[in-house]
């Protein structure tokens, strides 16, 4: 997306995985690993260079089940309160999934990649994917086969787009967690610099937290339920 705002979002959401959870996605529940497979195999570097093949399997997999996955209520309500409010609001996800866009979403920044696109280790160029990686998928950019990854950050490495989320939490005057720890990081990060910026700040959870953390508000339920129920209230200006 276009990170460079004539006049920062007022309102920022940070999505995490109980959203996508909510929705049926759920790829790095321990429940859900491949026999076999431990979770650090499939998010560091180390695991996938240990076996690159199987753990682009695992992430082909985990592909064709979100092509499978429609968004929630949440996800519908955030791109609700986006139509009503261009270019007012910002979404920050950790999530890897495409459930915001396909609800309408467009001002997203997915910190964490995005399953439904290529990294290539070649050109370092991204490219939409939604079927297989293979080991003789060619790069659609620069023509190298056998050189495609997915394009997830691996755990160690810098989040995507932290500038442009401090930039617009600098400026924000709502700042909204959903569906992420909200004493944990970069939770708290967030709140404290939207905090500094006057933002009242806000958690959505299913369940209530044990860390309060530096919220203002918390809001414990479905997410399906809470979030829609909220966009309402902020749309006839409550």
């Amino acid at each position: 997306m276009n990170t460079v705002w004539a006049k920062p979002p007022d309102i920022v959401a940070f999505t995490g995985g109980a959203l996508s959870r909510e929705a049926g996605f759920a790829p790095f529940d321990l429940a859900t690993m491949p026999e076999g497979l431990r979770l650090e195999d499939v998010v560091t570097r180390e695991g996938f260079a240990r076996d690159p093949e199987r753990v682009t399997d695992f992430y082909n997999r985990r592909r064709g089940e979100l092509l499978q996955t429609w968004p929630s209520a949440a996800h519908e309500g955030l791109a609700v309160l986006e139509t009503i409010r261009p270019r007012e609001v910002l979404i920050v996800t950790r999530n890897i999934d495409d459930l915001h866009e396909r609800a309408g979403s467009k001002a997203v920044i997915h910190t964490h990649g995005e399953l439904l696109k290529a990294r290539c280790t070649i050109c370092t160029r991204i490219s939409e994917r939604v079927d297989d990686i293979t080991p003789d998928s060619a790069c659609p950019i620069c023509g190298n086969e056998g050189h495609l990854r997915p394009h997830i950050v691996w755990v160690g490495e810098e989040p995507l787009g932290m500038a442009s989320v401090y930039e617009v939490l600098a400026h924000c005057s709502l700042f909204l967690a959903i569906g992420v720890p909200s004493g944990a990081e970069p939770a708290r990060s967030f709140a404290n610099a939207a905090r500094q910026a006057g933002a009242r700040l806000i958690a959505f959870n299913p369940e209530p937290p044990s860390d309060a953390g530096p919220f203002d508000n918390h809001i414990a339920g479905p997410l399906a339920k809470t979030v829609p129920a909220h966009v309402k209230r902020l749309i006839a200006g409550a």
